[in-house]
């Protein structure tokens, strides 16, 4: 989905959801009465129905289940690659040159700094910030180009380093693999299509011939609840930067405020 429907409040979000699937129900109803009149008709539109509400139901209550360990995965990864720089910042005070230490302790804090108050604020649209990129590409440049190797105390500094960089370089890849969420290109379309025939034969199923017409029409609008509010939860935490759900850089903050009470 676009950034812009995560930048919605959820009651806005949900309102957009409800309106559009609404009118497609709207429609499958004015067809029903236009073009399909005739009983056996019912018995055809009851089984289109009943067959898109089932696999609907069973394919949203999965991804569901899916998508909300999406969150305690990229939650969990942010504290490991947020651990891992406050690695690199204690192995720092092996380094024998004191320059060298100063510049790498630098480049750590730059790059932390650049992840809470900039990168985030890209994540929060879907997008990488080219900013902390070129922070953390100077960090590894630090690591790996200004850490002298000339005694064996540099060399086991730079060893522990490089282990400790690659490691952050691990974490940050597995963080940002959440960006895009999964639900996009052909699966997104899959899974409007899916909503739109959900909403239209539920809207078929409607005849104001019936007894119980006002009965059935509650009945559905409660289908249509249920499903779209479904629908509106799996776009929600498909994007976990993103939305009302979010994960944040809370495990960011708490290494940057450790970073400062350490004196090395």
């Amino acid at each position: 989905m676009p950034a812009w429907f995560y930048d919605l409040p959820v009651l806005a979000a949900l309102f957009l959801i409800y309106i559009i699937f609404g009118c497609i129900s709207i429609f499958g109803f004015w067809i029903r009465r236009k073009f399909l009149t005739k009983r056996k008709s019912f018995k055809i539109i009851s089984i289109a129905q009943q067959t898109s509400l089932t696999f609907g139901t069973l394919f949203m209550a999965f991804w569901i289940a899916i998508n909300w360990q999406t969150l305690d995965e990229l939650a969990l990864a942010s504290e490991n690659e947020a651990h891992a720089i406050l690695n690199i910042y204690s192995i720092s005070k092996t380094i024998h040159d004191e320059n060298t230490r100063d510049k790498v302790r630098h480049s750590i804090i730059s790059y932390l700094d650049s992840v809470i108050s900039d990168e985030y604020k890209f994540l929060e649209h879907g997008q990488l910030s080219n900013q902390t990129e070129a922070q953390f590409g100077k960090l590894m440049q630090t690591v790996y180009r200004d850490i002298p190797t000339e005694t064996i105390q540099d060399q086991m500094s730079y060893q522990q380093m490089s282990n400790a960089l690659n490691q952050l370089v691990g974490y940050r890849t597995e963080r940002l693999d959440f960006v895009n969420g999964e639900l996009n290109g052909v699966l997104l379309i899959f899974f409007i299509i899916l909503l739109v025939l959900i909403c239209f034969w539920n809207g078929c199923v409607s005849n104001r011939s019936n007894r119980n017409f006002r009965l059935t029409i509650l009945a559905l609008f409660s289908q249509n609840l249920i499903i779209l509010s479904s629908a509106w939860l799996i776009l929600e935490i498909d994007r976990p930067f993103q939305g009302h759900f979010h994960i944040g850089n809370t495990s960011f903050v708490s290494v940057a405020n450790e970073i400062h009470k350490l004196n090395f």
